[in-house]
């Protein structure tokens, strides 16, 4: 028995939008950054490509509807999308490169629903292989990384400590100040590093100064806490 036209549509439509969710997940995935991939965040982006396509192929599927009822369903329809994203991150986001992913998901589902599967099949791959092709070249990266460094020692080496951070970075801002008796004075600074120089290096120098009792150096990143990278 052959299929009518709807139903292979609907096929094709069906395996594309899960082929696509796929794609978009492995490549996030692939790209991911951090310490601790979210598996729940990945299988979201495979899964809401189909649900999207489904919203809006049923909305278009109502051609009984009139004009008024058509458009405010295809309101209600947007509306659903658009929730799905919301829905989401009422949860922490820890990566920003989430709300392009989502969205990614969203615009691919709403194409494919409808009824733009060759479009919305290259567009989608060539935002991916954008989204790869700057994460190998590490476009925006910056030269050097930016720190927080804590050094404890005498009450009177603050300028010390200063000029060493100078020496090796490109900015150099005091945050805090903190005296203990028993352990001494600890000076707190966040720095750009100067390209060429590491963690390393660093401390090394804050431990040269004399008197220097401790040397924290914790990498800043944004979006997050501090992550330690070393000491």
């Amino acid at each position: 028995m052959a299929m009518t036209p709807q139903i292979e549509y609907v096929l094709s439509a069906t395996v594309l939008s899960i082929a696509l969710g796929l794609l978009i997940g492995f490549a996030y995935a692939r790209g991911y950054r951090g310490m601790l991939l979210s598996a729940s965040f990945v299988h979201a982006c495979v899964v809401i490509v189909p649900l999207t396509a489904l919203v809006m192929h049923t909305i278009r599927s109502a051609t009984a509807l009139d004009n008024a009822n058509r458009a405010m369903s295809e309101g209600f329809a947007f509306a659903l999308i658009g929730l799905l994203g919301l829905i989401r991150f009422r949860t922490i986001v820890r990566d920003t490169r989430e709300f392009t992913f989502v969205f990614i998901s969203i615009v691919t589902g709403v194409g494919i629903g409808g009824g733009q599967l060759v479009l919305t099949a290259v567009g989608c791959i060539f935002v991916l292989m954008l989204l790869i092709v700057l994460e190998r070249i590490k476009f925006g990266t910056p030269r050097a990384p930016s720190l927080r460094v804590k050094a404890t020692g005498a009450e009177d080496t603050f300028a010390q400590y200063e000029t060493v951070l100078r020496g090796v970075a490109e900015r150099v801002n005091s945050v805090s100040l903190r005296h203990t008796p028993d352990r001494g004075t600890t000076y707190a600074f966040e720095i750009v590093a100067a390209a060429g120089q590491d963690i390393p290096t660093i401390a090394a120098v804050l431990r040269a100064i004399p008197g220097t009792s401790e040397v924290n150096v914790i990498r800043l990143q944004r979006g997050r806490g501090p992550e330690r990278d070393g000491d």
